[in-house]
């Protein structure tokens, strides 16, 4: 992706096929991404470009494509949309929604722990976005602060699930691109059994991640956010988080629930889909406070 000059000093717009690039905003592992204008639709976007070096290896195309395939089916409020998949000379390119904000990291790192009304709110807007995503047939495998957008609509937050550059769908198993046995996701919001093999996570795991981010909120860091990356996988497996509320004294006896359930070791101890935790969020009065004495709760 190169700029030509205009002979006269200044440089025309870098364009990908109808994409008319704006400016930088980020780049990862996945490729940078970029603010763009459809010049066809007269509509900004994301332009999400793979790099040179991964486009010419087919198993990373394969995931790009993926993620594509896997996002092109989300219609919901709370996950950024995808509009298309391309490729024009050589260059391969997904055009997403453009969301005016910024990721909820960014947010976080900006106010530090919020209040539990805050935390509640987007928990509730990220598990819709979860549910959405879910009964699609789709695992995120990578539910973490920075892959939530942070916009305002009606003078309101609004929260927005993006980046599935690691989702695959639950069903499909020949020609995985992620082998068995090996690891991807984002340590500090990792569940157990993800951190042992990527292709054992389901939905569960990625409710745990979720719970990881939503410690995250209401205590302005990750639940083990200190260590090697072996320590903090290890802690992941065999340690139970510090209590929340000699953290952040405010959260209600309902939140420490939901959250303690959503971080369960064991899949089977943990809310089992998005929308039982959304029932919980909607419906606190429904929550005994949690009796550790009596074990952790059967989903």
């Amino acid at each position: 992706m190169t700029t030509e000059s205009t002979g006269q000093g200044g440089r025309r717009p870098v364009r990908i096929g109808k994409y008319e690039v704006l400016r930088h905003i980020a780049s990862g592992g996945m490729g940078a991404v970029y603010k763009a204008l459809d010049v066809e639709a007269q509509r900004e976007v994301a332009l999400k470009v793979l790099p040179p070096d991964l486009a010419a290896n087919p198993r990373m195309c394969e995931r790009f494509r993926r993620e594509a395939q896997a996002a092109a089916r989300l219609r919901h409020e709370n996950v950024a949309a995808i509009y298309e998949f391309g490729e024009v000379a050589g260059t391969f390119f997904l055009a997403l929604e453009f969301v005016d904000g910024i990721d909820l990291h960014e947010y976080l790192e900006r106010h530090g722990k919020l209040s539990p009304d805050v935390a509640r709110d987007f928990l509730k807007q990220a598990a819709k976005a979860l549910a959405h995503v879910h009964n699609q047939g789709i695992v995120h495998r990578d539910i973490k602060p920075s892959n939530f957008l942070l916009t305002m609509k009606d003078g309101r937050p609004l929260l927005k699930l993006s980046d599935l550059g690691l989702a695959r769908q639950v069903r499909e198993e020949d020609g995985r691109v992620t082998r068995d046995g090996t690891t991807i996701g984002t340590v500090d919001y990792m569940s157990p059994e993800q951190a042992h093999d990527s292709g054992l996570a389901d939905a569960r795991s990625d409710i745990y991640s979720l719970g990881c981010t939503f410690y995250h909120m209401l205590a302005g860091h990750a639940p083990f956010n200190e260590g090697s990356l072996i320590e903090r996988l290890t802690k992941h497996v065999n340690v139970e988080p510090p209590d929340i509320r000699t953290i952040n004294a405010d959260v209600p006896d309902d939140l420490v629930h939901i959250l303690k359930r959503a971080l369960r070791k064991k899949p089977a101890e943990r809310y089992q889909t998005s929308l039982e935790l959304l029932r919980d969020l909607l419906n606190p009065d429904r929550i005994r406070a949690p009796r550790e004495a009596k074990g952790p709760e059967k989903a």
